[in-house]
């Protein structure tokens, strides 16, 4: 047995025994706010996998240039740049992502097989897509992405799933940026109601480097978030963007962590969450602001909409400050639907779904419009418009005959009912 194998084994060893041991919130500021995950997710080895993989991409009608299956499988359609690596060939010790220090991230760690390596060499510029497909055996990939001196990478990720007992997918993200490199990360979950969805992010920077998280939490009946966003060095940024509409009985436990490490730089954090009916979210956002990281901006800002009396948003931001000169803010508000602007909408022929559609189009509108990938953009609002009209989710929407809610670039929260929204209507 070879010495890199031996101390494989031993990371998944050690994984196994941590995800056995550790609570499932670790935080001493969160330890009082979590979502209780009520089963244990160890995958099941009897499970079966019955996918027909042609049938469900004729669904989507576009191109993935990598797709990952619940068989531990990931498949590359001729990619450059793109890598499927065995862990046991891994030096696991320069991992970001350290099983003692979530419950979530062992298990990952002890149940994944393969990981994905998407390495952009300097001065290029790319973009590439990738289908996460869970079933009913347990889902864990760890990708990740290296992008070199001034290349560009955009990434779009769809997560799906046909799972009809409960189920998970679980996927860690480690991003490694050098100088001038930009990197748009696009997440877009629309997981079935037997899905249960697990998901890390950690990040370095080089200076002059720019990054953009955008997440859009749609399917999933319990989704759990630990992200950890740095700039790290003088002038590079990074900016998180998240969506989260929950119906029925769905649960968001989201928690961002978004650090300032170095002079000059500029972080934001920006999460938003419609509920309806029973459904639930946290939405954990704290700014780190380190010791020497002078001149720097970071922003938190949290905000919540309630279409139900019985959902509930807690949003939670905080901030910690070393450094005295800085700009540095962070905010949190929730509110119930207005009802007497909901009459008002209905008295004007507007029927109850086309209120929720200019309320959560108009709620939802900046986020949105701050995503550059096209994809991102048609797949989410064509989802949150699909969801306001019969409170499902898992399903792919019909992208031939969508009815599509476009937001204006300068649309702002209080636009609401000020002209920043067009039907683009049927496209045939």
């Amino acid at each position: 047995m070879s010495d890199k194998l031996k101390d494989y084994n031993a990371f998944v060893k050690e994984a196994m025994e941590n995800y056995q041991k550790l609570p499932q919130e670790t935080s001493e500021i969160y330890k009082r706010y979590f979502i209780n995950i009520p089963f244990d997710v160890i995958p099941d080895k009897n499970a079966t996998v019955n996918l027909n993989i042609e049938k469900e991409l004729q669904k989507f009608q576009i191109k993935f240039d990598v797709i990952v299956l619940s068989d531990g499988s990931a498949i590359v359609n001729q990619k450059e740049f793109v890598k499927l690596i065995n862990n046991e060939k891994l030096d696991t010790e320069k991992s970001m992502h350290k099983s003692s220090e979530d419950k979530y991230v062992a298990f990952i760690n002890a149940y994944s097989k393969e990981s994905i390596l998407i390495d952009i060499p300097d001065n290029q510029k790319t973009g590439i897509n990738v289908l996460v497909f869970g079933s009913d055996k347990s889902l864990n990939e760890r990708i990740f992405i290296k992008l070199g001196k001034s290349s560009k990478l955009e990434v779009f990720e769809y997560y799906a799933s046909d799972a009809t007992k409960p189920s998970t997918i679980g996927i860690i993200h480690e991003a490694h940026l050098e100088e001038h490199a930009e990197l748009e990360l696009n997440c877009l979950h629309n997981e079935n109601k037997n899905t249960l969805s697990l998901s890390f992010f950690k990040n370095t920077s080089k200076s002059e480097s720019n990054l953009i998280l955008n997440s859009v939490y749609i399917g999933s009946i319990h989704t759990r978030v630990r992200n950890i966003v740095e700039a790290n060095e003088k002038n590079s940024k990074a900016e998180v963007n998240e969506v989260i509409f929950g119906a029925s009985s769905q649960k968001f436990d989201i928690g961002t962590y978004v650090v300032n490490g170095g002079s000059h730089t500029n972080v934001s954090l920006e999460s938003k969450a419609a509920l309806m009916d029973n459904s639930f979210c946290i939405m954990k956002g704290f700014a780190k602001i380190k010791k020497g990281a002078s001149k720097s901006k970071s922003y938190v800002h949290e905000r919540g909409i309630l279409l139900s009396k019985d959902a509930k948003v807690y949003g939670l931001p905080d901030m910690s400050v070393d450094e005295n000169d800085v700009r540095a803010t962070h905010s949190s508000a929730t509110s119930p639907v207005d009802e007497e602007s909901v009459f008002y909408l209905m008295s004007k022929g507007i029927d109850e779904v086309g209120v929720r559609k200019l309320l959560i189009t108009g709620f939802f509108a900046n986020s949105i419009a701050k995503i550059k990938n096209s994809l991102m953009k048609e797949f989410s609002m064509s989802l949150i418009n699909s969801k306001l009209e019969d409170k499902s989710y898992g399903v792919v929407p019909n992208m031939n005959a969508r009815n599509v809610w476009v937001a204006s670039t300068d649309a702002k929260d209080s636009d609401i009912f000020k002209g920043h929204y067009k039907y683009r209507g049927t496209d045939q």
